[in-house]
């Protein structure tokens, strides 16, 4: 399994956060808002995960391995099929991330405006659990990842969104994935913690965040007509640090001219390949056998995607790298989950 061979590896993941007050980073803090040590690069961190009050389903166990495919790419990408409605409680889906631990499960979360939480659907949409982040902050979540970490397997909500471009940092939070989930759609808090960030260049606005699923590297892609720029977070990240993290302009995508707004992103499992969602668009990076520098260098593919999200805002591979899903951001009831299979692969 990714996350085991990740975790044997000893391969650890950066973080980062943008604090909305544009302070000084505090302590990071659990659920319980108590502000908890610094952990050191080489020593795992735990989390632990309360149940609510509220009624809890079935807590499945981790399913079997699921294998990636590595060193094959996709030739030819069918057509976006809906798969189930997003509820009403997701009007807004902003970000989406297939679950490392949970095969088959998949993260989302509102834009601005909710609460701090995300939630755990199924590939038909169907919300099993909803997870909140006791105490922390929500002013613009606008996408989420799951990447390695101390503990094994991580969750990253990102509130980087600056409408404005006035926010003097932002926030990445970071939970580490719960070894079980309801079923049902109950509510949990998890353990948190967090660090800010800020740009060399000024502050952006961003609704794009990467982390590779082998070297833990993570990536920021601002939200701006004409240069779509990536922005890598330093590494080794360490939760309450005194000062927020400047981030590292790395490179600029070459996505065309007139669609190059992007909205969102993800690395396929094996971080050979990338999938880049703009305001019109998706498109597919490749750089089989190289670099992350390579790949984010690469010439993009178009690919398919549901052309009735009215605006498109998410998107992520599946586990074994053969699917992909979007959602949408619109406040259009019922918002479906919209499925994209490999038909030939290379």
């Amino acid at each position: 399994m990714i996350v085991a061979a990740l975790a044997a590896a000893g391969v650890t993941a950066p973080l980062a956060s943008c604090d909305p007050g544009g302070a000084a980073a505090a302590p990071s803090s659990s659920s319980s808002g108590t502000p908890t040590p610094t952990p050191t690069s080489t020593t795992a961190t735990t989390t632990s995960t309360t149940v609510s009050t509220t009624t809890m389903g079935a807590a499945p166990q981790p399913t079997a391995p699921v294998a990636p495919a590595c060193g094959r790419g996709c030739a030819v990408w069918g057509q976006s099929v809906p798969h189930g409605a997003l509820p009403s409680f997701i009007p807004e889906s902003s970000g989406v991330a297939a679950s490392h631990r949970h095969p088959g499960l998949l993260y989302t979360h509102n834009d601005s405006g909710d609460t701090p939480r995300f939630f755990a659907i199924d590939d038909e949409a169907k919300v099993m659990a909803e997870l909140h982040l006791d105490g922390a902050n929500a002013l613009d979540w606008e996408d989420i990842a799951v990447g390695p970490c101390p503990a094994g397997s991580c969750v990253y909500p990102a509130d980087i969104g600056d409408n404005t471009a006035t926010r003097a940092s932002c926030t990445i939070y970071r939970v580490t994935e719960p070894a079980t989930l309801p079923s049902d759609g109950s509510v949990i808090s998890v353990a948190w913690d967090s660090m800010t960030f800020v740009y060399p260049d000024g502050a952006h606005n961003a609704e794009a965040l990467l982390v590779h699923p082998v070297s833990g590297r993570m990536f920021v892609i601002i939200k701006a007509g004409g240069a779509a720029n990536v922005y890598e977070v330093p590494q080794p990240f360490a939760p309450g640090a005194p000062n927020p993290q400047t981030l590292l302009k790395v490179a600029t995508l070459k996505l065309p001219d007139a669609d190059s707004i992007v909205t969102g992103g993800d690395f396929h499992p094996c971080g050979d390949r990338m999938l880049v969602r703009t305001v019109f668009g998706l498109y597919e990076f490749s750089a089989p056998g190289g670099t992350v520098d390579a790949l984010f260098a690469a010439t993009p593919r178009a690919v398919p995607f549901a052309t009735e999200e009215p605006q498109g805002e998410a998107v992520t591979y599946s586990l074994d790298g053969l699917r992909y899903f979007t959602t949408s951001e619109t406040g259009n009831h019922p918002q479906p989950l919209d499925t994209v299979t490999c038909e030939q692969p290379q």
